[in-house]
């Protein structure tokens, strides 16, 4: 066969191939067109809930684009999907991860199961609670032991025994003993030495019936059975005078200390 009869029949497979090309390639075209149509037909700003079993919730959850948090200023609900985990949540939300816990009472950060819906607290957490300010507990004041009045029944009879460590201020110390049988209430008596030096007494209670206390000469903390004068050094000297006046200024007991 030559080339002038094969000719027409190559020219026309040539011209219906590049037809049916054509036709492939326009209906690829409207077929693309009509599938973004209809993805934007079926978009939904709204997500509905499947109702069914609990596998097809979760599988749904599990499909479904978690919403970007808006900075609200109010707690979310939020449902939990497969592959969370607290950290992740607390990430996405801004929101610490302890927050999310107290807020859902949750004890074990590891223990979330899909579908457990958790309070989200506001973005940057729960508000710090600011401390209340407790009061400074007012130190109870000390009942006092002894009465300020002196007692009006049975005999007062104040005695200075004596003074022990004389010249040593660590020893040094007057002894005051009451022999009657009324106790005497000391406050504002004095005790005076030989060049007009005095120690006031506070609020202080001499019981009766030989009961005593000790007047140190150095500082302390004062008791009451023991008092602390409170000096830099020592004041008694041998031969000196003692005195005790009580409140009014009279003379209630004197005590001369021994020269040897």
């Amino acid at each position: 066969m030559s080339l002038r009869r094969i000719l027409p029949f190559i020219l026309l497979n040539i011209v219906v191939s590049a037809a049916v090309m054509l036709s492939i390639l326009y209906w690829w075209e409207g077929r693309q067109v009509e599938q973004v149509a209809e993805t934007e037909a079926n978009f939904a700003p709204v997500v509905a809930l499947p109702t069914g079993t609990p596998t097809a919730v979760a599988q749904f959850l599990e499909n479904t684009p978690i919403p970007s948090p808006e900075s609200n200023g109010s707690t979310d609900i939020y449902i939990v999907k497969a592959g969370d985990t607290l950290g992740s949540i607390s990430t996405t939300f801004d929101v610490p991860m302890e927050d999310i816990m107290e807020a859902n009472g949750l004890t074990d950060p590891n223990l979330l199961s899909v579908g457990q819906q958790l309070t989200i607290p506001p973005v940057g957490g729960l508000p710090t609670a600011t401390p209340t300010a407790t009061p400074s507990p007012t130190p109870p004041i000390a009942p006092s032991p002894i009465p300020t009045e002196p007692l009006t029944q049975g005999e007062v009879v104040i005695e200075i025994n004596e003074v022990v460590g004389v010249g040593n201020l660590t020893e040094e110390a007057v002894s005051i003993i009451n022999t009657g049988s009324r106790p005497v209430a000391l406050q504002d008596w004095k005790l005076r030495d030989g060049l007009g030096i005095e120690y006031t007494f506070g609020q202080i209670t001499l019981f009766g019936d030989g009961a005593g206390i000790l007047v140190h000469s150095e500082a302390g903390v004062s008791t009451s059975l023991e008092l602390y004068w409170g000096l830099q050094t020592a004041v008694w000297e041998p031969g000196e005078t003692v005195t005790l006046l009580n409140r009014d200024g009279v003379v209630q007991a004197t005590y001369t200390i021994p020269t040897e």
